[in-house]
């Protein structure tokens, strides 16, 4: 199980839902069957644990309502105009 915005290298996998860790945010991609059965008992649990870490990750951490922490460098989305390459 990852620790919530600890470090930058900590992934996890939930079915084929897959968890990466970042300082700044977490990242969730992928999509989960949670089937009526054991298996997707399992896999439910796993899920409930990992977001209530991340619920008590933004409790005790004020940080989260300070945009300016941030990693602009890290973002996908740097807010700029570019021009269309296949244009």
């Amino acid at each position: 199980m990852i620790e919530p915005f600890a470090n930058n290298h900590q992934s996890m996998q939930i079915g084929e839902l897959v968890i990466e860790n970042q300082e700044d945010k977490i990242i969730i991609y992928g999509d989960i069957d949670l089937t009526l059965d054991a298996s997707g008992y399992e896999q439910a649990q796993k899920l409930h644990e990992l977001t209530g870490r991340i619920v008590d990750a933004f409790q005790v951490n004020s940080l989260y309502s300070n945009n300016d922490s941030k990693s602009k460098e890290n973002d996908d989305q740097l807010g700029k105009d570019i021009d269309n390459p296949f244009l």
